[in-house]
């Protein structure tokens, strides 16, 4: 008797949800990132025991990369909180700059000479990889390390600044690909001085009118929910607007992820606009409802997202041999540059006796992930080999994280260290 779909594909839902909440456990557990459990366990379904057919999966993986990032970018957008920005994020902003930038610049050296790019390309791939760290990972591991509030607060800020980035920095490289597409050349892009300028303008466009639509609809959402906090099923309306913002902002030729940051950030920050605007907002309880719900969404796409990554993923012997020498010299460089940035960014600062710590919390994640497979989708040249050097980057970042993480609970134990969170609490909270 022939399988039923529908129960096959509810079946094989209900095992990628139940892989998840797995994965989640051995985090805890073991401190190994359940992002490569989820990758382990679909590369063991698809390539090894053939339970499904990868190429019915290309589409959806698309789709599925597509909301995971606005998933991703609006929880970001939401945790990120515009008067710890003002008040204290210099810090942040400038680990964020010096880590991305001195570390896509030598990705972008790599790439252009080893992996013989253009400079176009290799400016796309560097928005990938360079300098993402994931707060799934990251956050749970530094408060295992016992170090200040100050530090754990520095790390989550980081992680929520550079995705929103390095999104940023991919769409902008990606329009100027798309844009550069059949003409005649710049240093080996295909792009001429005319055409730079055009497609200079058309990326300023697309942003602008990405953030117009972005903060209209998100401040005029921002007003409607203070009248239905009382009401049923506003996450679900939230969401609704969310895509609407997206779907409209794309229409309009704009950028639909760069609406979805901001519609997330002033959501986010529903307290710090209104008193900018002088228009007191009460929304209760529904922001952490809000909150609450979007990380349960989130998590959800991220279990399949993985997964179906495991899924498509091709292992042979020169495609990990190529895969495992360029995602080592990615990983050399990813690190070389973190403890420039951690100990600039930290100068003169009480963080710096955090510094080890900090260094190694360079696990990436869903970012690079779901660009990368993006990167497939919107059919930029080489992006097949973008999707296989991010997930051994995203592999070997993570392994580094969780062996540095085993390494400092191991000498902070033989040396006696046991401070805990409440000790080192600042003296004004």
């Amino acid at each position: 008797m022939a399988a039923d779909p529908v129960s096959f594909i509810l079946s094989l839902a209900a095992l990628i949800i139940l892989l998840g909440f797995i994965g989640e456990e051995i985090f805890k557990r073991t401190h190994v990132p359940s992002f490569l459990f989820l990758v382990f366990a679909g590369f063991i379904m698809g390539p090894v025991f053939g339970l499904i057919n990868e190429s019915l999966l290309a589409p959806v993986l698309s789709i599925f990369a597509e909301l995971t990032l606005i998933m991703v970018l609006f929880h970001g957008g939401i945790d990120l909180k515009l008067n710890t920005v003002l008040k204290e994020g210099w810090r942040v902003f400038l680990q964020v700059f010096l880590y991305i930038s001195v570390s896509a610049v030598f990705i972008v050296i790599v790439s252009f000479f080893v992996l013989h790019l253009n400079i176009i390309l290799s400016l796309i791939l560097a928005s990938i990889i360079g300098g993402e760290t994931t707060a799934v990972v990251v956050i749970p591991l530094s408060r295992e390390l016992k170090i200040r509030d100050s530090s754990v607060a520095f790390l989550t800020f980081e992680s929520a600044l550079n995705s929103i980035v390095l999104v940023i920095l991919f769409l902008t490289f990606v329009s100027i690909y798309q844009g550069s597409v059949g003409t005649a050349g710049l240093a080996g892009t295909g792009l001429g001085f005319s055409e730079l300028y055009t497609t200079a303008t058309s990326v300023t466009s697309s942003f602008s009118i990405g953030i117009v639509i972005g903060l209209v609809l998100s401040v005029l959402w921002v007003y409607l929910l203070n009248y239905l906090k009382g009401r049923n099923y506003t996450y679900v309306l939230t969401l609704g607007l969310l895509f609407l913002t997206f779907s409209l902002t794309n229409y309009a030729g704009g950028s639909g992820f760069l609406a979805v940051i901001i519609f997330g950030t002033i959501l986010g920050n529903h307290t710090f606009i209104s008193g900018l605007l002088k228009k007191k907002v009460r929304m209760g309880n529904l922001e952490k409802q809000l909150f609450h719900l979007q990380g349960e969404i989130t998590f959800m796409l991220k279990t399949f997202f993985f997964v179906f990554l495991g899924l498509i993923i091709s292992l042979s012997f020169s495609n990990l041999i190529f895969g495992l020498s360029i995602g080592v010299a990615f990983l050399i460089v990813l690190l070389a540059s973190r403890y420039m940035a951690v100990s600039i960014s930290t100068f003169k600062s009480d963080m710096k006796n955090d510094k080890k710590a900090m260094v190694i919390s360079l696990a990436q994640g869903l970012t690079p992930a779901t660009l990368a497979t993006l990167a497939v989708s919107y059919n930029i040249a080489h992006a097949g080999t973008f999707l296989v050097i991010t997930t051994y980057v995203i592999i070997l970042t993570n392994v580094v994280t969780t062996v540095g993480s085993f390494m400092i609970l191991r000498k902070n134990k033989k040396s006696g260290v046991g401070t805990s969170a409440k000790q080192i609490k600042p003296k004004n909270k």
